[in-house]
């Protein structure tokens, strides 16, 4: 497979940039996130097992904030790197994690994905009143078809989410809050028995990364408060429990300076009828009309030039990006994969934000690319 640093020709007109990492299953590769929970549903070993996700701890972060996390440098000896899918966000890194399934499969494409049904952009966390999460994703996950008891560990408020829905059926849940999150791990692991499979979400450092940058103090006070609770796990945990730690992507800092807004280029807002993913990955599609998504994409890449890389809905599909090259595409998928997608490079971001939560401009950290540290991200194993 193609490293960092080399270009790859998708194409006539498509050359992969240097600074993105090759597509996540380009020439046979496997995201290694896709290979954590799966394997400890379909052949489990004797004994408790705790899947532990630091929501937005990506690898590179770590490595280059050591001095703040000594549990997790004590342990890197049992770390390793391994990639993330695409693109890198909670909802759909979360549901590959949990079905072993390649996005384009299990049809989770980004933070907000395209409704063919409805023609608007569904919230893949919180979901929709309309959309049903077991029709959204069909797919049977390893828990429902096997035999382990489960038990998910979360803030109480995602106890019916569409997250939840999508990615944790066959999973009790088990509820957090402020505080009780030791407790209420250790009550999980007692309920799941002796053979028992516990998943433990932590989003700390996302939500400060987001709101605070992750140059910020904000942030890395989250992180070594992660890094402490990790350190207390190690110690309060039942004898033998094994830990596999991961993240589900990384996140780079953007600023003013660094975003391009498409309500500023009427000219192309004008061929958008959907806006969709996040601001680094953003998933578009074009009003009807002959042509019109070719001239989206055409236009895009003369605005942006060496901001972003803009793929077509093809080119997306020839990428090996979402899915091995040759996987079917679901019938119920086919509508929601993007007629141009834009993989923003080095610190920019690209928004249509007059279609945006007031919000969403505000955010410091974000992530859904592939630089390596947005789609780097570890795996620990360790037995306590």
């Amino acid at each position: 497979m193609a490293e960092q640093g080399t270009h790859r020709a998708l194409g006539p007109e498509v050359t992969w940039p240097q600074d993105l990492l090759p597509p996540p299953f380009a020439d046979g590769a496997r995201p290694g996130q896709l290979d954590v929970i799966e394997p400890l549903v379909s052949t489990p070993e004797p004994g408790r097992d705790l899947v532990v996700v630091l929501d937005g701890a990506g690898a590179e972060l770590l490595a280059e904030h050591r001095a703040l996390t000594p549990t997790l440098r004590r342990l890197e000896d049992s770390t390793v790197q391994v990639r993330t899918v695409s693109p890198a966000t909670t909802a759909t890194a979360m549901v590959s994690l949990h079905t072993g399934l390649p996005p384009l499969v299990h049809g989770v494409l980004g933070y907000l994905t395209h409704d063919p049904d409805s023609g608007r952009a569904i919230n893949q966390l919180t979901g929709d009143p309309a959309v049903d999460p077991h029709r959204w994703m069909p797919e049977t996950t390893p828990v429902e078809r096997g035999g382990r008891r489960a038990v998910q560990v979360a803030p109480a408020k995602h106890a019916r989410s569409h997250l939840s829905g999508v990615a944790y059926r066959g999973w009790e849940f088990l509820g957090h809050g402020r505080g009780d999150r030791v407790e209420a791990l250790r009550t999980a692991l007692h309920r799941a028995g002796p053979d028992g499979l516990v998943h433990l979400h932590v989003d700390d450092v996302d939500h400060a990364g987001h709101r605070h940058g992750v140059d910020s103090e904000a942030w890395r006070t989250a992180l070594a408060d992660v890094d402490a609770l990790v350190g207390t796990l190690l110690r309060r945990l039942p004898r033998g429990t094994r830990i596999h730690l991961t993240a589900d992507h990384g996140m780079v800092d953007t600023a003013p300076g660094t975003t391009v807004d498409l309500a500023d280029h009427p000219q192309l807002q004008r061929l958008i009828a959907t806006v969709a993913g996040e601001s680094r990955a953003l998933a578009l599609r074009a009003v009807e009309g002959r042509g019109a998504a070719a001239e989206l994409a055409g236009g895009l890449s003369e605005l942006l030039g060496q901001r972003a890389l803009v793929l077509t809905r093809a080119e997306v599909l020839a990428s090996a990006l979402l899915a091995p090259l040759g996987t079917p595409v679901p019938a119920r998928v086919e509508g929601r994969i993007p007629d141009v997608l834009v993989l923003a490079r080095g610190r920019w971001t690209v928004d249509d934000f007059s279609r945006r939560p007031d919000g969403a401009r505000a955010l410091i950290g974000v992530h859904g690319s592939l630089t390596s540290a947005e789609s780097r991200v570890p795996l620990l194993r360790v037995t306590v």
